[in-house]
């Protein structure tokens, strides 16, 4: 997708980069490699070639996942030297305790169990399996897909929609929650459940007094009431209401908060149109603060 606002050499970049995130997206691409064939790859460089890869790009190992999957995928026979680079810096080898240790995932369990047509499950990163681990910067003057990699396998909490995985707890979703958790404050509305982990986490904040969740799918409710609520340390302050969520913001309930989060969307696609009619209802709550999962991305594709 290009940008009106963006020189030539921006949007091409960016439509290299939206390449790569289909690559991704469509292929889970893995990089099946072993400490060994680690080992052996570094023996190819000297030294001083080891400190010039890892002064500019970071950690060899991210440097030979990531040369493996450009030449294996075969990015290098349309992606700019400039976007290789690029995504030589936003790679990361992410480690797999500091992401277990996360709240969430150290003290929910996930359970197998199926309501209609929504299954919760957990999801596996092979080792060498390339994500994206965050949300691009659509605010930097280059815009590619940031990703990462697990040098162990990793499991993850996931929410499936007919066999599709329709939200996980997965790095993604951690690194571009932070903000809104951050600025959560007083009674919170939230539009969309999910598996909970945004109540989850700002539900741990002393200045988080209560939060109503405004979910419309029953079988998601049910799911979360029966195998996720009775987990959480702070439950007591957690309200699930049924219901859509603009018909939520119709009513008069809808006042009685401070601060609102939204994330009723999979991704900037199809949450522009939902992230419009939003932003038209912040006019009727001037007392409330508006927050958005991907808001960056959001505002991105719209203007695009």
């Amino acid at each position: 997708m290009q940008n009106r606002s963006r020189t030539p050499k921006q949007n091409a970049v960016l439509t290299e980069g939206a390449r790569i995130a289909k690559i991704i997206a469509e292929r889970a691409p893995r990089i099946d490699y072993t400490p060994a064939m680690l080992a052996e790859a570094r023996g190819f460089y000297t030294p001083e070639d080891i400190a010039a890869v890892e002064e500019r790009y970071g950690e060899f190992e991210t440097f030979f996942v990531l040369t493996s999957f450009i030449q294996d995928y075969g990015i290098d026979k349309f992606a700019s030297s400039l976007t290789q680079t690029l995504l030589y810096r936003n790679a990361r080898r992410l480690d797999k305790q500091a992401f277990r240790a996360n709240p969430y995932l150290a003290e929910v369990k996930i359970p197998t169990a199926t309501d209609g047509r929504f299954t919760l499950t957990e999801s596996r990163y092979a080792r060498g399996e390339l994500f994206q681990y965050d949300i691009p910067d659509f605010r930097a003057e280059y815009t590619v897909p940031k990703l990462g990699f697990f040098s162990q396998p990793v499991r993850f909490p996931t929410i499936c929609e007919g066999g599709v995985p329709w939200m996980s707890v997965c790095p993604s979703e951690i690194f571009s929650m932070q903000a809104p958790i951050g600025e959560a404050d007083g009674a919170v509305l939230v539009l969309g459940l999910g598996l909970g982990y945004y109540p989850f986490m700002i539900s741990r904040k002393e200045n988080v007094r209560r939060i109503t969740i405004v979910e419309r799918a029953p079988e998601v409710i049910r799911l979360f009431r029966t195998h996720l609520l009775p987990q959480f340390p702070h439950r007591d302050k957690i309200e699930i209401v049924e219901a859509d969520a603009f018909d939520y913001l119709a009513s008069d309930e809808a006042r009685a908060f401070d601060f609102c989060f939204a994330d009723l969307w999979q991704g900037a696609g199809d949450g522009a149109p939902l992230y419009a009619r939003l932003k038209d209802c912040e006019a009727r709550f001037p007392a409330m603060r508006f927050s958005y999962w991907i808001e960056d991305a959001l505002k991105f594709f719209r203007e695009g």
